[in-house]
């Protein structure tokens, strides 16, 4: 709006900072994939997808399906909402992120999936415990 009253378009009002630190969705894909050291034919045969297909949605030329999206999530253990809007935060679905990493061996993975499993299950259902901190304890479950 400030930009309509002024005339001037909103581009020349944003610092030049801020502009060109705007990363894309296909910049995430492509930042994960290499961060994890998956190939663009690897992830495309675990989607469905052509290998072309991902190196087109990483160069922002296609926007990907939702299902895509999703799987794109799954397989490079990350969050739909990270890959869309790149906010970093909770891992809120942490066996994928095991699944997606390549450091770690089958049984290394298979015995953390247990665990967290295990962990979820739990629940409520877990005993209370005490946690000390210098000046206080506090009671948590």
């Amino acid at each position: 709006m400030f930009a309509q009253v002024i005339n001037c378009p909103l581009r020349f009002i944003l610092r030049e900072s801020e502009v060109t630190q705007q990363v894309s969705l296909g910049d995430r894909v492509l930042k994960r994939r290499q961060a994890l050291k998956i190939t663009q034919q690897d992830l495309a045969r675990a989607l469905g997808v052509t290998p072309q297909h991902i190196s087109l949605v990483e160069q922002n030329k296609v926007t990907p399906s939702l299902a895509l999206l999703g799987g794109l999530a799954t397989e490079l253990g990350a969050s739909v909402d990270y890959l869309v809007s790149g906010k970093e935060g909770i891992i809120t679905d942490t066996i994928p992120a095991i699944k997606a990493d390549k450091r770690l061996k089958i049984k290394a993975k298979k015995a953390l999936i247990a665990m967290v499993e295990e962990f979820y299950a739990a629940g409520d259902t877990a005993p209370e415990a005490e946690v000390s901190s210098d000046d206080k304890t506090e009671t948590v479950k």
